[in-house]
């Protein structure tokens, strides 16, 4: 398999946002139309990642954005869809996320070993992590051959559909259900970075709480101000640039520790020992520059500008 590195259209790619929601709305509204835009492009990049993975590896990136955006939008409504429906739908969207998961991993990598100008010198270690990618890409296939010819799209119209609705009680708004959800991922995001976060594991664990929030602002934005928008997202989104280096890292040592006990290649080892050294340095680097950016009180102004956004008392938003 071979990676050409072809941008993909900014055109082509789905929007963060969801738009034409009001706060005033009922809030099966806001999800049928949040759920729908937030599942269809699952099924559109599935395709592409199966079909064109060789003309550019941002087919698989966005399917994996795609997929745990289109999760995070169900975990933000799971109360009004069926239990049955949320199962069979977040577990095949899992095994989608891990598929595109497996694959990203290999181009991410492959990518840092041959953009340097020492590319040369791992040349060995590119081409089998090439051959990692190749077997990456069949699951891929696979699930794109089971959901093809408008399967996956009926999959989400049967779930949109079955969205609980109030039949003999007022139907709460989508800025309260918003704003008690959005609460719920602050809360977890300031839990999780209150722990050590020294700790690579326990790095990582904000790291998920972030992105959690992050995607939850992207689906609850509309209920707010433009503050919402223009300045809480872009702070959570620093955070998750700097938590993204030190996560890359860290998985690039994982990947490459793991691989150095299953290859029986004197060679490859040479080489994944030296890469090992320079990702351990790098790690140490990233990880320095985000305590450098997150400082307590970057932290404590964060929250309470938050709390003021979502109307909290002050007992549940107090550092």
């Amino acid at each position: 398999m071979k990676i050409k590195l072809y941008p993909v259209p900014m055109s082509k790619r789905s929007s963060k946002w969801i738009d034409g929601l009001r706060p005033e709305m009922p809030v099966s509204r806001a999800a049928r139309k949040t759920l729908r835009r937030r599942l269809r492009p699952v099924g559109r990049w599935l395709a592409d990642a199966a079909g064109r993975a060789e003309s550019s590896p941002e087919f698989v990136h966005q399917l994996r954005v795609s997929t745990r955006r289109a999760m995070a939008a169900l975990e933000g409504y799971a109360e009004l869809v069926p239990a049955r429906k949320y199962e069979k739908m977040t577990k095949l969207l899992g095994r989608i996320r891990k598929c595109a998961g497996t694959a990203r991993d290999c181009d991410v990598f492959f990518e840092r070993l041959t953009e340097g100008n020492d590319a040369e010198h791992w040349r060995p270690l590119a081409k089998r992590i090439l051959e990692l990618r190749g077997e990456a890409q069949e699951p891929i296939e696979k699930l794109h051959r089971k959901l093809r010819g408008g399967k996956f799209d009926e999959k989400v119209r049967k779930l949109v559909k079955k969205l609980h609705t109030p039949e003999h009680e007022q139907e709460t708004t989508f800025v309260e259900w918003a704003r008690h959800g959005l609460a719920r991922n602050v809360s977890s995001f300031f839990e999780a970075g209150s722990a050590d976060l020294g700790d690579v594991a326990l790095l990582h664990q904000f790291r998920i709480e972030g992105k959690h929030l992050r995607y939850a602002l992207e689906y609850f934005s509309a209920a707010f101000g433009q503050e919402v928008r223009n300045e809480l997202y872009a702070e959570i989104e620093r955070a998750q640039t700097l938590l993204g280096i030190v996560n890359d890292h860290a998985s690039a040592i994982e990947h490459m520790t793991t691989w150095r006990a299953e290859w029986d290649d004197a060679a490859l080892h040479a080489l994944l020992d030296e890469r090992l050294a320079t990702e351990q340095e790098a790690l140490r680097d990233a990880k320095q520059e985000f305590h450098r950016w997150w400082t307590p009180q970057r932290s404590a102004e964060l929250r309470n500008r938050f709390a003021v956004v979502l109307q909290l008392p002050d007992e549940e938003h107090a550092a």
